[in-house]
């Protein structure tokens, strides 16, 4: 099976557990699963979750299929992919998963409970908070010289790189033409000589569904794409919030070989934020 569908796609009727709704029977839904600051995320009947509305990119969804039929890492399974003129939104029908986010219990799990959790985590691994550029009022600038698609790996630096040059401009610190190309130097080195892995790019506890058997599936492909082999550890602890021992059980579930390139992406963090 190809590891990417033709969109739109629609899974073959012996795959499905039942009849895909249609987009009145979504919307009709009451049953949210998101929370009320993400896309919306329903649950339609028995078997679907579904993702749609302004900010939902049927990539995502292309994202989880490829993991699907690639990968031996859980996730949702994809049964639909498709764009609604009518509602001129994307809609991504997935396999409902039953289970608790981990960010809701994970205070209450015991050192073994973590450990599994932890060891099911631990893997080889766009859409990224590290790489989008945005303007100061949350705006892309949809300059492909950032967006890409990028080929190389001198192109995803120097897309690192103009991202920060944007976020110069808008501040306008005088110290910048200064500090700058000795930034630029250092990413250079820094971020050469990294292959690209297929990436989640957003593991927080929240994305993170616990099964009753233990068993842990990963959900918001939204991010996910091939990024340099630094990217996923980099990200994962950027983005943790340390309210509780979450943080210190990333070293259990990715490498720590890139510890070098995490001081840099804190650095780009903040010069982009």
């Amino acid at each position: 099976m190809a590891a990417r569908p033709n969109i739109p796609y629609f899974a073959p009727a012996e795959l499905l557990p039942a009849p895909l709704p249609t987009v009145a029977e979504i919307l009709a839904s009451t049953t949210r699963l998101s929370k009320e600051y993400e896309n919306l995320v329903y649950r339609v009947g028995e078997h679907f979750a579904v993702k749609f509305g302004p900010g939902v990119h049927i990539q995502e969804g292309e994202n989880m299929y490829f993991v699907q039929h690639s990968t031996q890492i859980p996730v949702p399974k994809v049964y639909a992919l498709f764009h609604d003129e009518r509602t001129n939104m994307d809609f991504i029908v997935q396999e409902y998963i039953s289970g608790t986010d981990l960010d809701l219990v994970w205070g209450t799990l015991d050192t073994n409970q973590k450990q599994n959790i932890a060891s099911q985590l631990h893997r080889q691994p766009i859409r990224d908070f590290h790489f989008l550029d945005w303007d100061r009022d949350g705006q892309h600038y949809l300059d492909s010289l950032i967006s890409g698609p990028h080929e190389t790996e001198d192109q995803w630096i120097e897309a690192m790189w103009q991202c920060v040059i944007k976020a110069s401009v808008i501040r306008r610190d005088p110290e910048d033409q200064y500090m700058l190309p000795l930034v630029r130097h250092y990413y250079q080195i820094i971020f050469k000589g990294h292959e690209p892995v297929f990436t989640h790019g957003n593991i927080l506890p929240r994305n993170i569904m616990l099964q009753e058997d233990g068993t842990v599936v990963l959900i918001d492909w939204e991010r996910a794409g091939w990024y340099p082999s630094y990217w996923e550890f980099c990200c994962t602890v950027n983005i943790v919030k340390y309210i509780d021992d979450w943080g210190s059980w990333i070293c259990k579930i990715l490498d720590e070989e890139y510890v070098g390139q995490l001081g840099w992406m804190q650095n780009h963090r903040n010069a982009i934020r």
